[in-house]
């Protein structure tokens, strides 16, 4: 029933989204992501996000050093860009900020006003 109800998650997702998904795993910097069990692993050490983050990091890890503009990731995985829409995103960035913070060369900065951009130093 599991399988089943991710199967119907993934069909609910934006066309884009479902694309970037259908992609078995990420390598940011020294991270890997397994999409299919949403565990991100560092030098052995593991942690499964949840869908949002999954969602979020696998945005992220598409558009390396590209700008991802704020209302697009709102409607593409809330939806809907309300108010509260917009700060629960802020909440998963902020959560996927610390995750990622093992690697000094990753960041997520903020651009005022457009979007966010995830800066990974190779």
């Amino acid at each position: 029933m599991k399988i089943e109800n991710e199967r119907i998650l993934l069909n609910e997702l934006d066309e884009n989204l479902r694309a970037l998904m259908i992609v078995p795993s990420y390598k940011l910097g020294a991270y890997t992501f397994n999409v299919q069990t949403r565990v991100l692993s560092f030098n052995g050490e593991e942690t499964k996000l949840t869908r949002k983050e999954t969602y979020l990091f696998v945005l992220f890890a598409a558009n390396v050093n590209a700008m991802l503009d704020r209302k697009y990731m709102l409607t593409t995985i809330w939806k809907d860009d309300n108010y509260y829409n917009s700060r629960s995103m802020d909440v998963y960035i902020c959560k996927l900020r610390k995750l990622l913070s093992k690697d000094p060369d990753i960041t997520i900065i903020n651009i005022h006003g457009k979007g966010y951009r995830i800066i990974v130093n190779q």
